[in-house]
């Protein structure tokens, strides 16, 4: 009897310590994105901006402001942008943007926020 209650304390324990949350980003770093790439509006921040900000009811025509629906938009708010995305991280609400997008989008900003 002992065996088996000792057998599942154990058992429970392995399972319990074994069952934890990780980012994928922080276990896998260079897993097929680059996140030092330089890239400009059209070659991924669009994207970027389009999933997490320009998104229903936030910065879109009509939503919050800034409206960040165009590169020119987007080109004229980019100090907004690096204060909110970039350093203090609270947007998008409600938990921010993956560190890789944050990344690619102060390189982005910093490289001169090209278009093209």
């Amino acid at each position: 009897m002992k065996k088996i209650i000792l057998s599942t304390l154990l058992f429970g324990f392995i399972v319990l310590t074994g069952c934890y949350y990780d980012k994928e980003e922080e276990l896998y770093p260079n897993s097929g994105t680059n996140c030092n790439a330089l890239l400009t509006y059209n070659t991924g921040i669009k994207t970027i901006i389009d999933g997490n900000c320009a998104t229903s009811g936030c910065h879109v025509s009509g939503g919050t402001s800034p409206d960040l629906t165009t590169y020119s938009l987007v080109k004229a708010n980019t100090v907004r942008i690096t204060a909110r995305a970039v350093t203090i991280k609270d947007m998008p609400k409600p938990s921010g943007m993956s560190s890789c997008n944050i990344t690619k989008l102060d390189n982005w900003i910093k490289a001169g926020a090209l278009e093209n």
